[in-house]
């Protein structure tokens, strides 16, 4: 009987959620924002979410036959 990871890799519902939520409140709200800082946290939100993705998705893209 093999033991359960410590760590669940998170679900893609979870991401999907996460992208959808970015695309339609957060992510036009802080990129289109006067704040530089605002915006920065926009384009910091957007790579933290296209890191997951790979992180979620890169392995399915990258294994061969």
């Amino acid at each position: 009987m093999d033991p359960q990871p410590r760590h669940r890799r998170a679900s893609p519902w979870l991401f999907a959620a996460c992208v959808a939520l970015y695309l339609g409140l957060v992510g036009p709200w802080l990129i289109s924002a006067a704040s530089t800082l605002a915006v920065t946290v926009g384009l910091v939100l957007l790579v933290a979410l296209l890191a997951w993705a790979w992180r979620l998705f890169g392995h399915t893209f990258t294994q061969g036959k």
